[in-house]
């Protein structure tokens, strides 16, 4: 008997997975999250910059109005 691991159909399996895939792995996993928050954070700061626009619009209506 081969020491080779096959499966029920014959075709071969591939090799085990490098340890150094977990890593990288999970590495992506955290870059992922913290490109989340990133994204999240610039909308929060456009939304902000929008919202003061918005008042110094009114602002100015409000002193050009009299």
């Amino acid at each position: 008997m081969r020491g080779e691991v096959v499966d029920i159909d014959g075709k071969r399996r591939n090799a085990p997975v490098p340890m150094s895939d977990f890593w990288f792995a999970q590495l992506d996993v955290r870059l992922g999250r913290i490109e989340y928050v990133v994204a999240r954070l610039e909308k929060q700061i456009w939304l902000v910059v929008c919202i003061v626009m918005a008042l110094l619009a009114l602002h100015l209506v409000r002193v050009v109005a009299g």
